[in-house]
């Protein structure tokens, strides 16, 4: 039961960082597009732009601690399940 609350509680952070990062750089992506705004390439885009100058830590972090929320939910859930071979 506790590996289930602790991969829970990792989705809901690996939620709440990844969507947090993404406000930043829809933000960020307004600034860029002004026209006294900082530019932007045109090979990413404006958001691209923005999510890459805002850094991919963010993403890295929200991506590596969903996986581990998501194991720990698994490794749960198989530890309750009982076969019985009567």
């Amino acid at each position: 039961m506790k590996q289930l609350l602790i991969g829970l509680t990792c989705l809901l952070v690996s939620a709440i960082l990844y969507g947090s990062a993404l406000i930043t750089a829809a933000i960020y992506s307004r600034m860029l597009g002004e026209t006294d705004g900082l530019g932007w390439d045109s090979r990413y885009g404006i958001y691209g732009t923005a999510i890459r100058d805002a850094g991919a830590f963010p993403l890295v972090l929200a991506a590596f601690t969903a996986i581990t929320g998501i194991t720990l939910i698994v490794v749960s859930l198989r530890g309750n399940i009982q076969v019985d071979n009567n």
